[in-house]
């Protein structure tokens, strides 16, 4: 700005020289020509500035939204993970009761989310596979609402979709269409999202493999009056290396044994991200408390996606959702 000052401010002395000489009326034509081409350049610096710092900011806002991302107090809070260019599979989690929706006589569920996470941002040719945790009921897959385009066939219980393969970069919304009645009837849609980028970035895992644990219950603002808890941080040493994940999930336990599915994971050969308790939507019930938690895990190029879907199956199977 200050360079546009100093050329405009060299020409208006060369031009003041030239028109001392000129009559009345001419001078005052020239000098409006002056002014006007003063205010001209000024203009044009401003914008030039203004837009080169609105690019700065979409840049590094793009950037910001990018970066991976899969602690799991932000998955609660968000429903979303980011993926890096080094994952090469994602399950993503059909938790229990995921099929009741808002405004049910009776509420059933334990978290807002029908899926885990909700939304996905992957990097183009990620592997992605549905894994259902709904205990006694049957899923189905679809997405973009063509089954053409994808369909899991039913998911049981503890079964696992075929795989999905994104080799497009766009967004990709997916459905499970064969959920609890009275929720259709209230409009309640088994819906979520898979966005596919060119990742540049690289995931690594949270520092030191944090673990999670609830402390005390704190009570924010929403409408379901969801209370998530306040946390407290334990350090894991961790079983994979930092640069080495190509696996990543997240399963919902109840919070009360997280210490024995904790180490259930860690001898199935996982390392644990992190972890987020929170007070679940249903409330205390028989055998699995009123807590529940979010478990983030990854794994390693040494553990093949069928070797982690199988470890999923025995420790789901140990869960006393029903």
């Amino acid at each position: 700005m200050l360079d546009v000052f100093y050329v405009t401010h060299d020409l208006a002395k060369q031009m003041y020289k030239k028109i001392i000489t000129l009559d009345k009326g001419n001078k005052t034509i020239v000098l409006s020509g002056i002014f006007v081409f003063i205010l001209t350049l000024a203009l044009i610096s401003s914008n030039y500035h203004i837009n080169n710092d609105f690019i700065a900011f979409a840049t590094t806002l793009n950037n910001t939204q990018t970066q991976p991302n899969i602690n799991a107090k932000s998955i609660y809070d968000t429903g979303t993970a980011v993926l890096g260019s080094n994952v090469k599979n994602l399950i993503i989690l059909i938790p229990d009761e995921a099929h009741h929706g808002n405004g049910e006589a009776k509420e059933n569920r334990f978290i807002e989310q029908s899926f885990l996470p909700q939304k996905s941002i992957i990097n183009k040719g990620t592997k992605v596979i549905w894994f259902s945790g709904d205990v006694s009921h049957e899923h189905q897959i679809i997405l973009n609402n063509d089954q053409s385009l994808f369909d899991s066939g039913t998911l049981p219980e503890f079964t696992e979709s075929n795989p999905m393969v994104f080799n497009t970069v766009g967004n990709f919304g997916y459905i499970s269409p064969d959920i609890d009645q009275e929720a259709v009837q209230k409009g309640f849609v088994m819906k979520g999202d898979v966005k596919v980028i060119d990742q540049s970035n690289v995931l690594n895992s949270s520092a030191n493999n944090t673990v999670i644990g609830s402390s005390a219950i704190t009570t924010p603002s929403s409408d379901e009056a969801t209370q998530a808890a306040a946390t407290t941080t334990t350090t894991l040493s961790p079983a994979t290396s930092n640069n080495n994940i190509e696996t990543v999930g997240v399963f919902m336990v109840p919070t009360k044994d997280i210490d024995e599915y904790v180490q259930d994971f860690k001898n199935n050969g996982f390392s644990i991200d992190s972890t987020y308790s929170f007070k679940d939507l249903r409330g205390l019930a028989r055998d699995t408390g009123s807590e529940q938690t979010l478990l983030v895990w990854t794994a390693g190029p040494t553990m093949t996606v069928d070797t982690a879907i199988s470890a999923l199956k025995d420790i789901g199977e140990k869960l006393p959702y029903k």
